[in-house]
């Protein structure tokens, strides 16, 4: 519960970085960007660890928030704004 609740946060925070500074950066990746990555990452593992050692079937809001973060990477690198 705890994981949900920060993933949103931080999902919302990514979005709101997204909205406000852009999604496109110069030189250096844009903060929607890194945000998303490292939720993606920390995702996908916390996926994993939790259907290995607690054998949990109930994790539906987690999948859905990590897929949103797929997105926005995917957004992010997107040749439209290179």
């Amino acid at each position: 519960m705890v994981t949900n609740i920060f993933f949103t946060v931080a999902t919302l925070i990514s979005i709101f970085c997204g909205i406000k500074f852009g999604y496109s950066g110069s030189h250096t990746p844009p903060l929607p960007f890194v945000i998303s990555s490292l939720l993606l990452i920390f995702g996908v593992l916390l996926i994993i660890f939790r259907k290995v050692l607690f054998n949990e079937t109930n994790f539906r809001i987690h999948l859905v928030i990590t897929s949103v973060n797929l997105i926005i990477v995917l957004f992010c690198l997107s040749p439209i704004f290179i």
